[in-house]
């Protein structure tokens, strides 16, 4: 499936290649298995480095299914851990 620049637009993530989500959660996060599994797949599906389009892993277009499930799963636990703490 082809990504439209709009979808790309709408990505939300707190981290960056430069600065990745910890292999261990934040404070607060209880889901520590989803977290430890979801920013290992968040690392393995960046973007290549020459054109930044396609997934290194699975060389589809980036943000690819994986890497936007991962991010997905980082978003909630970490919203879930700002509700939890009333940081939210």
């Amino acid at each position: 499936m082809q990504r439209t620049s709009t979808q790309r637009s709408r990505i939300r993530s707190a981290y960056t290649r430069q600065q990745p989500p910890p292999y261990e959660p934040p404070p607060g996060v209880t889901e520590v298995m989803a977290w430890q599994l979801a920013s290992s797949q968040w690392r393995d599906h960046l973007p290549d480095d020459l054109l930044g389009v396609d997934c290194v892993a699975c060389r589809a277009p980036w943000p690819c299914d994986a890497w936007d499930i991962a991010n997905d799963i980082l978003n909630d636990c970490r919203d879930d851990a700002a509700e939890r703490c009333g940081t939210a």
